[in-house]
Parts: C-alpha cells; structure tokens; sequence
C-alpha cells in the first residue's frame, strides 16, 4: 500500500468512502460504532471502530497507522471528527487544517472572541452562559431579543431566543435540561456542555459553500436558506442564492475575509451568515461540507463536487476551481413537515419521487409509528426532497410539486382521522420598488426591512436629498439599485420605473410621498400587483371626489366647487364671500395653496390661474375658521388599528412666511376632542376605501378643522403616512413607525405585532404619553451658525437640515425645514412648554445673514 497515496478519514458516509476510493486511494476509516457500514469496511483499506471524538482513544491507532501503513493527509467532513483530524494534521506536519484553526472555527465561543479581537468592525456581541443572572446582564447590554445557543452542536439543536426578560426564566430551565444530554433527538457524537449568549442578528440567512486553496477562497455558491419565526428548523435550501450584484458581492466579500481573519487556507468550509442592515455577519463557521443535501445542490446546478474535491485536493487529484464558478441550472431542497401530535401511519411514493422528473435525492426518516414533534430543530422534519430545474426559482417550485404529487406520508390524530404530511411552506420571493420623492435619511428602508430576501431598488429624487441638507450617494446603499431622478413628474421616469420592474421581477410597490401615490397604482395595476390600483387611490388623491364621497356619508366639508373658468369661481365667491381658498384639485404640501382675503387678491389669482383657458384641476373652497387638528394612525384589514390626533398651533399655508417654532402637538387622553376625532377618522375610511377596496393595510393622515363653535369638519385625508416629522411622533406615543408599517405591508412582510386588527374588542391601543413636535422653516441666506445637539432626556429627535457656510433659499413648501425636533411629555402642556423653551433656543443659535 502506497502511503503516498494513502488517506487517513476521520469519521465519514458511505459517499466520502466511495469517492475516495474512486479516486484510487487507499482508505483508513475511523469510524463511530453508530455510523459503520458494509460498504465502508469493504471499500476501506482498514476500519477501525471508534469513538473518535475521543484523541485518547484515537491517538494510539493514528500513531499505529502511521507506521504501517503510513498515510499522507488526515480530512475530516463531518462536524465530530474535525477536531481530532486537525490534531493528526499537526501531529505529523500534513498540512491541511490544523487543530487551532478548526477549533477556533468549531467552538462558537471562539469564535466570537476571535472575530472581536481581530476583526472588531465585524464583531457580533457574545458571552458565554454560566448562570441565570448571564440572561438578564446580557439583556440590559444589548437589548432584547437575543440568542441562545451551544458552544459545539449542529442542526440547530438547542437554539433559542430570548424575547424578553419574561423569557429569561424558560431559556434557563431548557438550557438545565439540555445540559449533558444526549438525546434521541440530539446525535449521540455530542454531548451539550456549555451554552452562549449572541446578539440577534436580524435579515435573511444564507450559508456559503467555499473551497480554499493555499489561501485562495472560492466561493462556489451562495446558498438561500428558508426559515419561520418561531423556530430555528431549516425548511430549505436553494442555489444559487437569488441577491442582487450588490448583495452578492457583499456577502463574497464577507466570508473571504472571515476566512482570511479566522487561519483558513486549505479545504471545504460551510460558512452561516445573516445579511443585516449593516451588512453581512457570520452565525456560525464549519471547515467541512454543509448537511442538507446541500453538497448535492451544488454539484446538480454548479458541476462541482465538493467532497470529491476535500478528499482529492490533498493528493493534487483534483484540478483546481476558477475564482468564480458559472451555474447552469438551479437546485433545492425542501423539507417534509407534518401536524405536531399525530403517529406516522404509513409512508409510501417514495420511490416514484426518486424517479421524477429533475428528482436529485429523497431522504425520509420518518417510520411508522414514529410521532412528530413541534418544529423546534431539523431533527423535526420528517424527511428532505433535492430537485434540479432550469433556475433557483424554478426547483423551489419542482420541489414541493414532487412532495404533493408523489410522496405521501400518511398521518394520524389521535381520533384516528388522517392528514399527509406536506412541503415546508416557503414565503415566496419579495422584489420590492420604492419610488422615494424624499430624503433618504429619515427612511432607512434596509433597517425597515431586515427580513427581506429579495432586491430592493429604490428611485431617489435628487431636489429632496439636497433640500434636506444630505449628500447625494455614490454607492447604492445597501439596496439592490439606487437610482437619483431629477424629475419624478416626467413620462421617462415612469418608463424607467417599468423597465426596472421587468428587469427585477417587481412583485410590491410603495411610495410614501403624496406626489407618488397615483404612480405607484398604475405601475400595481400595470402588472397587477397586491397592493391598491388607481381606482383605490383616486379618493385620496382627487379631493373633488373626496369631498363628494364624504358629504355622502354624512360628514361634513367647508363648502366647495370645482370652476371649470373664472366665472364660475366668481359665482361662489359672490355666494360665500371671503376669505376663500384656492387649491389644487390632487395638490400636497401646501403648493399652490392661496387665502384670498378680498376681491383684489380674488381677481389677481383667477388672471394666472385661467391665463390659459378652463380649468379641471383646481377647487375653490369657503375659508373654515378655526385651529387645524390631524389624526394619523395605520389601518390594518380595512379597519384603523392605531391611530392618536394631535394639533397644529400654526398655519400650514404660512411656511414661507414664519419664523417659527412651529410647534404640533398631540391631545391628552382626557380631551373631549380626542374620541370625536379617532372616529371621525374611521367613518372617513370606510366612506373611502369601503369593503371591496384593494387599500387594506397602510397608513393615514387626516387633516380635520376644529371651528370655533366646536364642529369638526374634514379637510383632507392621505392614504400615507404624514409629512414632517410626524412618523417619529406615531412612535414615540406607540413603538410603531408608521413609514416602516407602510413599507412592510407594501413588501408582503409581517406587520408590527403591536398592531392588532381594528375589530379587536379591547379597542384601540393608548399612547404611552403625549409628544409633539417642533419645525424651524428655511429662510434665505448664508448658514453662519446652527445649534449643536441638545442634550435633553424628553427629546426624541433633533435634525439640521442646513450646514454652517451653505447658502439656503427660503421654504418652497410645506416641508423644507432649517431644524426640527420631537419631544415627549406626560401631559401636551408640558410638551407645549418643553418645545417651545427648545424652539426659542433654536432660533437664538441660529444665525442667517445675508449671502452677499
């Protein structure tokens, strides 16, 4: 026997054997008495049996091999074998992974500690778990939730969450349980021992297959991974992973540098990761080739053989891989998953699904008898199906069709009626466009969104960014594509729109702006997309139409009409008298808004407003008198489901002209105003998106007069979330950013578990206290001087849009603010005081002299 030619595996399946020997190597097979095979002892050159997690009793045999017959590179693929093949590594001078590195690699511990130290900018908060009090440090540290989890175990084992410090007590009790166990359903080759606190990352989770080379790490594929809240069970795997360039590229990048930080040159490695909003982290690193059949999914779609290449590339067997392999198909795999409580009664079909079309494996563990369990790890799924297809979409989809055509699994409850047991439910791929007419700041959509898996392509509008103060990005942000316009208004912008949706498969739309509303649902309608089509939209944005719809039911509205000429708007004004307010007919922030006191300022406006002829695009309404209040909130299913008034203590229409503050506040519980106002807001909607409409989940902004003989009557409504800063006072009185609400429904995610459906007979929820915010307009000049930060504990929020040294024009809307803030206070007469004191501060260190 050759030893040159000879190779020393450490643990190992039938396959690992199989292709060692093909490759014309002689095989000396540790092995665990629970995982010998016929095959193995006929195809290995010797077999000892073992328990090879143990170096006391590997050692002596390794030592005795390396004698007679000699060996040339110890290589092990399975997670119980990888240490003590590192130590005959070092042992011998081998090359190949040493002991420190695989160790460093296999112990979450370690690991953790070593990225800290060496690589902190890409660090994840960790300490280990000795006693109870750990939990509630560890939660004061670095919020709620977190992650528990074992040092040294696969498969999710023992993995758990930590939602809160209610949740503390539990995790604790399952970790005393789970400690020193070994169970059925834990494998026998681990025993648990010691437990980790992580923080929570949040955002999609991929794995990544790699090969390294003397250094040289190839990314072979990204791998999607499928989870669900609620447990840590792998539902499926798919590849190659369908991120956009940016992302893909991020993550690459990523996990060459974690390789490089963690010692790694030479073998397989199998590498978790979570892309956060702060870019790609690692869950967790494994020098050996994933589970899953994942090894099988790479060589279906990308022609590469992994283990083959683990075994071989130490003899110089193996050519090696370019720097970037090409796919020709996609592949995955789904997992069979049954009802918790019910007995396996019978499996059958699983030999037709083996011989079905683009069928790669079928592996099934369930047995008659057996009883299936909760999914908590992937020791609860009943079984996996590998599938091949023309792309990584496709095979997702060919996976579940085999599993539903040809494998049935029959179940039973214990009454004795019967289910089969069905393909893990995949959430089906989100594309989401995002038509953004505003600064980019306030909308971290990435952070909105950490759970999205598919691309993210955003249409900034370039006179927003630059109005806010902001600098206009390079980059993309994070985002699939982030595109900047000069023009939303143009016919081209609305082509491009469509062509990026065709070019990434847009499934949602959302826009936040009021100018973007009718946008949005055409392009929805379009391609018929959830979400609302123009006819949803219409009511909220044609206020001719509003108003019609509201006197229908009943509210009331100032008086109006829409004059096609100036005849006609002289009409009503002989009929109302003045003042009176001309308007857009689908206008926003206040842009065109004109009080016209008296018949001079009356004649001069119809001269420029009918310059060119008729008109259908304006209104004229009778002035209402009295302090202008809003009602903002999030509906849910049609119904409102959190919402709280609040009330301007200034003229919307005055922001060319005041100095400020402009102070907003919300109304105290107790104010009779209050109720009146949250359900003149429901029978708003309901007169506006009634049942049938396709406006289900979104967000609302409500202007309503309050006169001075205490009636209330509608102004206007939005189906968006208020302008100013009032997204960051819905969330100082609730946790609920409204925009985030928004965005989230708009890409078919989850929505804010604070927000409970709008028939829920505990009513709507009550604000933690009151708040309010404050808003400084610009005004011309040259930028000498800005207040800095204030440092007070009420205070939300504070933003400049404005530097020292830069040239402003005044307020050209309704929105163009030089400061603003959001505070808090148990009463709004003490927020009214406390914004007020800042806004005075404001406007003392604020310092506009002339440009010139």
């Amino acid at each position: 026997m050759n030893p040159e030619r000879t190779l020393l595996l450490v643990g190992g399946t039938d396959e690992t054997v199989q292709k060692a020997h093909d490759l014309g190597l002689n095989v000396l097979l540790l092995q665990h008495p629970t995982k010998v095979s016929e095959l193995q002892n006929r195809l290995a050159a010797a077999v000892e049996v073992v328990d090879f997690t143990e170096w006391s009793l590997v050692e002596p045999l390794v030592r005795a091999w390396h004698e007679s017959p000699g060996f040339a590179a110890a290589v092990s693929l399975t997670e119980p074998g990888l240490e003590n093949a590192g130590r005959i590594n070092d042992l011998y001078g081998l090359g190949g992974t040493g002991y420190e590195v695989t160790a460093r690699i296999r112990d979450k511990a370690a690991m953790r500690r070593y990225v800290a130290e060496h690589d902190p900018d890409h660090a994840v908060g960790a300490r280990s778990l000795k006693t109870r009090e750990d939990l509630d440090a560890f939660g004061a540290s670095y919020g709620f939730p977190f992650i528990v989890k074992p040092v040294d175990a696969t498969a999710s084992i023992g993995v758990m969450r930590v939602a809160g410090p209610e949740d503390a007590d539990r995790v604790w009790d399952e970790v005393t349980r789970l400690s020193g166990t070994r169970t059925d359903r834990v494998s026998s080759l681990f025993v648990l021992k010691d437990f980790l606190m992580e923080e929570f990352l949040d955002g999609p989770e991929f794995s990544v297959e790699s090969f390294s080379f003397a250094g040289r790490h190839v990314i072979v594929t990204i791998t999607e991974k499928f989870t669900s809240d609620g447990h840590f069970a792998e539902l499926g795997h798919a590849v190659p992973a369908r991120l956009s360039e940016a992302d893909d590229a991020a993550i690459r990048e990523g996990i060459r540098g974690f390789l490089d930080v963690m010692g790694m040159r030479d073998g397989v490695c199998h590498t978790e990761v979570r892309l956060t909003a702060k870019g790609p982290r690692v869950i967790e690193g494994h020098n050996r080739i994933g589970g899953d059949s994942i090894p099988e999914l790479v060589r279906s779609a990308f022609g590469v053989d992994l283990v083959t290449l683990a075994v071989g590339h130490p003899f110089g067997l193996v050519e090696e891989l370019p720097d970037r392999p090409q796919a020709h198909g996609g592949a995955a795999v789904r997992a069979l998953v049954g009802t918790p409580g019910t007995t396996v009664e019978s499996v059958a079909g699983l030999d037709e699904a083996r011989a079905a079309e683009g069928v790669i494996s079928v592996t099934v563990g369930a047995k008659p008898g057996d009883g299936v369990r909760v999914l908590t790890d992937n020791w609860d799924r009943l079984g996996l199906i590998a599938v091949a297809a023309e792309d990584t979409t496709a095979a997702i989809r060919r996976g579940a069709e085999v599993i539903r055509e040809h494998i049935r699994i029959t179940l039973a409850h214990p009454d004795g009626a019967t289910v089969l047991a069905q393909p893990s439910e995949i959430a089906p791929r989100e594309n989401l466009l995002i038509i953004h007419r505003n600064p980019l700041e306030p909308f971290p959509y990435r952070s909105w969104l950490p759970d999205h898996t598919g691309d993210i392509v955003v249409l900034a509008n370039r006179e927003k960014i630059e109005l806010a103060g902001e600098r206009v990005p390079d980059g993309n942000l994070g985002y699939t594509r982030l595109e900047i316009h000069e023009d939303f208004d143009a016919p081209e912008f609305e082509a491009r729109a469509l062509e990026l949706m065709a070019e990434h498969r847009i499934t949602g739309v959302a826009a936040l702006h009021e100018g973007d509303m009718d946008l949005a649902a055409r392009l929805r309608q379009r391609l018929g997309l959830r979400g609302p089509w123009k006819d949803d939209v219409k009511p909220f944005r044609d206020k001719a139409l509003m108003k019609t719809r509201a006197q229908a039911s009943g509210i009331e509205v100032a008086a109006w009409v829409q004059p096609r000429t100036a005849d006609e708007a002289r009409t009503f004004a002989e009929a109302e008298g003045f003042p009176l307010v001309f308007k857009e007919r689908s206008g926003f922030n206040a842009i065109g808004l004109r009080i016209l006191h008296d018949e001079a300022s009356f004649e001069e406006t119809l001269g420029e407003v009918y310059a060119a002829g008729e008109r259908d695009d304006v209104l004229l309404e009778g002035f209402v008198p009295g302090r202008m209040c809003h009602v903002d909130g999030v509906v849910r299913d049609g119904r409102v489901a959190m919402a709280w008034p609040s009330q301007y203590q200034y003229d919307l229409s005055s922001f060319a002209s005041d100095p400020g503050p402009r102070i907003d506040l919300t109304l105290d519980e107790d104010d009779p105003v209050t109720p009146r106002l949250l359900d003149l807001a429901e029978r708003v909607l309901a007169a506006l998106a009634p049942e049938g409409s396709r406006l289900r989940d979104h967000a609302f902004h409500m202007e309503v007069f309050l006169t001075p003989d205490d009636r209330l009557v509608l102004c206007e409504i939005a189906c968006r979330p208020g302008g100013a800063k009032i997204r960051e006072v819905f969330h100082s009185l609730f946790g609920v950013h409204i925009g985030e609400y928004a965005v989230r429904a708009e890409a078919g995610h989850p929505l804010h578990e604070a927000v409970r459906k709008g028939d829920d007979p505990a009513g709507l929820p009550r604000p933690r206290h009151m708040a309010g915010q404050l808003l400084m307009m610009k005004r011309s000049g040259l930028v000498r001087e800005l207040p800095a930060v204030p440092d007070e504990p009420w205070l939300d929020g504070f933003w400049l849009y404005a530097e020292e040294g830069q040239v402003i024009a005044p307020a050209s809307g309704s929105s163009d603010f030089l400061a603003a803030a959001v505070g808090n206070a148990p009463n709004r007469t003490e927020c009214e005081r406390r914004l007020r004191e800042l806004g005075e501060w404001v406007r003392e260190h604020s310092v506009i002299g002339d440009a010139s």
